[in-house]
Formats: C-alpha cells, structure tokens, sequence
C-alpha cells in the first residue's frame, strides 16, 4: 500500500505555470494521496475544481480514485461564463484521495488563526478520511500547519493529537440509536484504531512540533512508541535526513528542508516497508513524498 503526502501549491509549478494534469502525474503511483493546498474556481488555476480534474484525469488514465475537498476557506463567488453568470464556492484547503472507498469524511477547522496586520494568514484545519483499505479499515489524516509560528504549529498539532487520542470515544460523526429510524439508513462505520497523519508541517525533524507529534527520543532506542502518538516513518525506517528534502532552496542540487511528513500510529510501525521522496517532480515548490506499508 503506497501512501502519497504532496503540498501542491495549487497547481504552480517550478516554472511559474498552473497545470493541474501535472499534479495528477505525480500523484498516480499512490493507492492514497493527502493534499494540501488545493483549490477550487479560483481566478488564478483557472476557475476549475482541482479535485475534481484530477481525479477525472486519472480515470481518463485508468486509474480510479475517490476523493474528499476539505475547505478550510469557502467563500461566494460569480464566475462568469458565455451564457450568463454561474454561482460557485472558492474553496481552498486539503483534500485526500483513495483507489478505495472512502468511508466517511470530515473536515477539522482548527479553533483560531494568528491575525498579524503585516502577514498573509488563512484558516486551517485537518482533513479526516476513513478509507476501506484490503486489510481493513484505516483512518487518514491530512493538514497544513501554519507558516507563521512554532507556537501557532504547536497548538494545530496539539489538537490533531487529541483528535487521535479521542478518536474511539468520540466516534464517527453520527452514531447511537434514534427514534426516527430515517437517521439510521447505512450507519457510520466504525472508527478504526490505527491511523496515518501527513501533510506540509512547515517544521522541521526534532523540533518541539515534531517531539509533541512523536513523543520523546532515547539515544539507544530512537524514537520511543507512544500509543497515544505518531511515528515518523522516515525516522522509522533509518533513512538518513539528508536525503529527505521536501522543500528545496537548490534545484541542481536537490539540497533544502524537510519539512512534509507521513507519520503513522504505532500498530502500523512494523508495516513500513520504505520511503522516498520523489526528487525530480516539478509541478509544485515541494516535492511528493511517498511511503510504502505492507499489507496485513
């Protein structure tokens, strides 16, 4: 099973043009795809769902996939078209893709946003998909932590934990018994225990956002498993952090920061099979990282 985090910066690839079909390439090889940074009917990509073009790329390819848009801003918006005008929604946020059924869906918004009267700053929040993967149910995260602050990633990475910790007892968005049973027609399904996070976390290895989502670090032992945390799969599987750029500051070198992650709970750490970052992808300013779990 091959698990695909890519920042795609809407479509704006290295060479300053927007082409959604390139993302759709770089994304192709993944059985599931967290994406962040994904739009729709902005002026800018061309007044298109992201989403939905990719998607319908790929089964134009072959390859079908089922997919969930998580907007963290959704706005009115006119679009004019030769026949008049046509109402939409700009939207802008995560979405994930999945080769299985996507069971449910959901999306997080995280309870503030710094507002700095000399900074861009957009609300954010993390994309939940609980997908039918062959060897069972999985839950899948996605999300882009803030650009303007640890302390501001620290409180986003706080509340995704809890998100995780809770995620049994919280349960799937509707559940328990009702006596309109038209609230009943295909329950929810169950929440899974194991589960992957992935996004652009803007922070890097061993940092405090890194340590809050990983828990503590022994010298002998590396990173211990916390069942109430996540495991970092490059860490994991001994790669080194000099081959895991995902944000480059030198193209001809592939030399930068890594700063997007996969991370998956501790009862799926034994699955890691590898890691890799797709080096020479240019469609976006990150690069696709791609892990591989083996199956149950």
């Amino acid at each position: 099973m091959r698990i695909m985090t890519y920042n795609s910066q809407y479509g704006k690839g290295r060479d300053g043009f927007y082409d959604i079909g390139r993302i759709a390439e770089a994304v192709a090889e993944a059985d599931i795809v967290g994406l962040q940074e994904i739009e729709a009917f902005w002026d800018r990509s061309g007044d298109i769902d992201q989403v939905e073009a990719i998607v319908d790329h790929l089964a134009g390819k072959g390859r079908q996939y089922f997919s969930t848009f998580g907007a963290t801003i959704d706005v009115h918006k006119l679009v004019r078209t030769s026949d008049g005008q046509t109402l939409r929604r700009r939207r802008f946020g995560n979405a994930i893709l999945s080769r299985w059924p996507i069971l449910s869906a959901r999306t997080f918004l995280f309870p503030g946003k710094l507002t700095p009267l000399n900074a861009h700053s957009i609300q954010r929040g993390v994309t939940e998909a609980i997908v039918d993967c062959p060897s069972g149910p999985l839950r899948i995260y996605t999300s882009h932590l803030s650009h303007l602050g640890e302390e501001e990633r620290l409180q986003q990475a706080c509340f995704i934990l809890d998100l995780h910790r809770s995620a049994a007892y919280n349960g799937p968005a509707a559940s328990g018994d009702h006596p309109d049973r038209s609230w009943l027609e295909d329950p929810l399904p169950p929440v899974p225990t194991d589960a992957i996070f992935m996004g652009d976390f803007n922070t890097l290895p061993h940092s405090k956002v890194h340590a809050a989502l990983t828990g503590a670090h022994h010298p002998h032992y590396g990173s211990l498993l916390d069942p109430e945390r996540f495991v970092d799969a490059w860490l994991a599987l001994g790669l080194s952090e000099n081959d895991g750029a995902t944000l480059y500051q030198d193209w001809d070198s592939k030399s930068g920061t890594r700063i997007d992650y996969i991370m998956v709970s501790p009862g799926l750490a034994g699955r890691l099979v590898a890691a890799e970052v797709k080096r020479d992808v240019d469609a976006s300013d990150h690069q696709p990282l791609l892990v591989t779990l083996a199956e149950k």
